[in-house]
């Protein structure tokens, strides 16, 4: 039950004119914002900068959420989000330029693609073919839905678009490699067989390119936090609301406050370790079992001396993705670094049952091969697992088959008038990104009231 009774006899004694202005006019509002990632953060930022009460409950010993700079030896890496997918209208960039915060293209060079199954370094063919298929396959897709159903996963629709095309031997192969890994497994990052054809690649595109944002999130972070009343090791583990405010244990204590925000990842609702009463709606309930997480993971290697040339594309025997690519970071890490991306079916096997060193051990045998030389051991390593992560329950939302976008938007509503949601799975045109988060926390502060935000950068969102 609700204690409540001094905070709202009070409520009942302010002038009629008080009492009905949005939240953040007034000032006896208290915001519980549950999470310190990027959604979180957000909305807290705006709101602060309102002059609204708030506090953000954080279960992590960091901020930041999915977003996660880390020392790596002598490189400095994003071991979560590293890009700004779009920089034009993209407020994530926005707020960066006002603080003085640097970001930059994406110029990562690319030079080898290894084919495992004929043992060959291939250049600009291999490219074109699955670049080709890439685009080929997306230009396909209204005519795949058509023959193939709302059911029907990428993985079938792959399979249908290959053998409409008649390819064989490596051309199907790299076209097939294209559609698997850079269209669905290191994108969407869910398993290719689980993807719903019917979604895939129907959400928003912002434009500008690709950019990383100098040094890493982390400063990004830092700023969007700055003065703010955050609680880090507080996992929230019941949240209780009604028609005049909420209570929010976290560990020993309760928070009390007039509205809260809940900005947790779809992994941790669809999980249950936050117990609401009154329980969640059934069509938020629904939207959460359509809904999956998706598996995108990191190995970071770093070295003392660069000995490689360029990025490497490793299309393994059976083109399932086995840790399919290696980003030269050396420039943005400021040391000779190599990080490693594998999505999907693979890192569901991987996150499921190999041990930190079996990763690290595979990864470098994959770089022995798709190099075609010995290397050197590593000067320092690391490894994620977002997937296994109870805070986070993978790395970001994807839509499998049975879901659609009216999932991702049934998250988005509130409970009642007390209740909110936020996170990148609850901004359908952007989900998945970093700036889907950020728009979502600007979205629940305007629904508390803030109008215009005061936030340098944020102004015009």
């Amino acid at each position: 039950m609700l204690r409540f009774a001094p905070l709202f006899l009070l409520l009942a004694c302010k002038p009629a004119d008080v009492a009905t202005a949005p939240p953040a006019a007034r000032g006896d509002t208290r915001v519980i914002v549950v999470g310190a990632g990027m959604a979180g953060l957000t909305a807290a930022r705006v709101l602060h900068d309102a002059g609204v009460d708030v506090v953000v409950l954080e279960a992590k010993d960091r901020l930041g959420g999915r977003t996660d700079t880390e020392r790596v030896g002598a490189a400095t890496v994003d071991l979560g989000a590293s890009w700004m997918h779009g920089v034009y209208k993209n407020p994530v960039a926005d707020f960066a330029s006002a603080q003085g915060l640097a970001y930059v293209p994406d110029e990562v060079p690319w030079s080898h693609v290894y084919d495992e199954a004929s043992g060959q370094s291939l250049g600009d063919p291999a490219w074109n073919s699955m670049e080709g298929g890439m685009d080929d396959f997306v230009a396909a897709l209204p005519e795949l839905r058509s023959a193939l159903g709302a059911g029907a996963s990428v993985a079938e629709g792959r399979d249908r678009w290959l053998m409409n095309g008649g390819w064989t031997g490596q051309e199907a192969r790299f076209r097939r490699y294209g559609v698997d890994q850079y269209l669905c497994e290191l994108e969407y990052a869910g398993p290719v067989d689980a993807q719903s054809l019917a979604w895939v690649w129907e959400e928003d595109a912002l434009t500008g390119g690709d950019h990383f944002p100098v040094g890493g999130y982390a400063g990004i972070v830092d700023a969007m936090a700055a003065g703010l009343d955050v609680r880090l090791e507080h996992p929230v583990t019941a949240v209780r609301w009604g028609e005049d405010g909420v209570e929010v244990d976290a560990g020993s204590e309760t928070f009390v406050g007039t509205h809260s925000i809940v900005t947790v990842p779809v992994g941790v609702l669809r999980a249950g370790t936050i117990a609401f009463d009154p329980p969640l709606s059934d069509a938020r309930q629904a939207a959460l079992d359509h809904l999956d997480m998706a598996n995108l993971e990191k190995v970071v290697l770093t070295w003392d001396t660069r000995w490689w040339d360029g990025s490497l594309t490793f299309v393994d025997r059976d083109a399932d993705g086995t840790f399919p690519e290696f980003y030269d970071m050396t420039d943005l890490a400021g040391a000779p670094t190599l990080v490693g991306l594998y999505g999907g079916r693979f890192a569901r096997e991987v996150q499921g049952s190999w041990t930190d060193d079996a990763i690290v051990s595979g990864a470098l045998s994959t770089l022995e091969a798709g190099f075609g030389r010995t290397i050197p051991a590593p000067a320092a390593t690391t490894v994620t697992h977002w997937t296994r992560d109870p805070y986070a329950g993978g790395s970001y939302t994807f839509l499998p088959v049975g879901a659609s976008r009216d999932d991702v938007e049934a998250l988005a509503q509130p409970e009642g008038d007390r209740l909110l949601f936020a996170g990148e799975g609850t901004y359908w045109r952007y989900y998945g990104n970093v700036h889907a988060a950020v728009l979502s926390g600007l979205r629940e502060a305007e629904r508390l009231g803030v109008g215009t935000p005061a936030t340098a950068g944020l102004e015009a969102w």
